[in-house]
């Protein structure tokens, strides 16, 4: 499954609508539509919400897809980082998304 699937698929395990977890997260509904139908993918901040309205990690996310990570180092950091508490990881997460939005310019 691809990401998208995984997050429809637990969403719906957790019997949410799109609109219930768009308010959770404190985003449109359509950005999980985008999401789930692989039209866009969710930046790291966003995942990491998902994946808390959700109740699972974000490598509970990703052990479930096909799109796996292609550097195990990467892999390993991921788990490192699922054992910090909550308030490290959205600090990591912000240091990536800053990183990778000035990366962009």
């Amino acid at each position: 499954m691809k990401l998208g699937q995984v997050i429809k698929k637990i969403r719906k395990e957790r019997k949410l609508t799109q609109v219930q977890l768009a308010e959770k997260i404190g985003k449109s509904d359509r950005l999980i539509t985008y999401v789930e139908r692989g039209i866009m993918n969710p930046s790291l901040g966003t995942l990491y919400d998902i994946s808390n309205a959700l109740g699972v990690s974000v490598s509970e996310i990703f052990f479930q897809c096909e799109e796996k990570f292609q550097d195990p180092n990467i892999t390993l950091l991921m788990s490192q980082v699922e054992e910090l508490s909550s308030k490290d990881q959205a600090v990591i997460l912000d240091i990536i998304s800053t990183y990778l939005a000035h990366k962009r310019e």
